[in-house]
């Protein structure tokens, strides 16, 4: 049985618009690393294409220890706070390797 380690994973929905914004966080919060991906799809804001710039979203996905989840949250309330429109998700992941999500993310 391979030993596995608590992270938390924050997956973040939202307009690619806010990627600079998203990525100076992650970075601030002391993450060690993220995944960015274009996305398409229908949901309460009404259809994103992703045809158009005004119509794309991306989807970013975090792992970081539970210590560092409550800083990068708070970023991203603050964000909803002046309007912007994010879909958050956070959930318990099991890791190998935990040492790699210790790290912060390097220049």
């Amino acid at each position: 049985m391979h030993r596995l380690f608590s992270e938390k994973l924050v997956t973040i929905i939202t307009s690619d618009v806010l990627e600079e914004l998203l990525v100076a966080s992650v970075r601030k919060r002391g993450a060690s690393g993220y995944t960015l991906l274009r996305a398409r799809g229908a949901g309460s804001e009404g259809l994103q294409t992703g045809v158009l710039w005004v119509d794309s979203n991306l989807l970013m996905k975090v792992i970081l220890p539970p210590e560092r989840l409550s800083g990068l949250l708070d970023d991203l309330d603050a964000l909803i706070a002046k309007g912007h429109h994010l879909t958050v998700f956070v959930a318990d992941v099991g890791v190998l390797g935990h040492e790699k999500f210790e790290r912060p993310l390097k220049s």
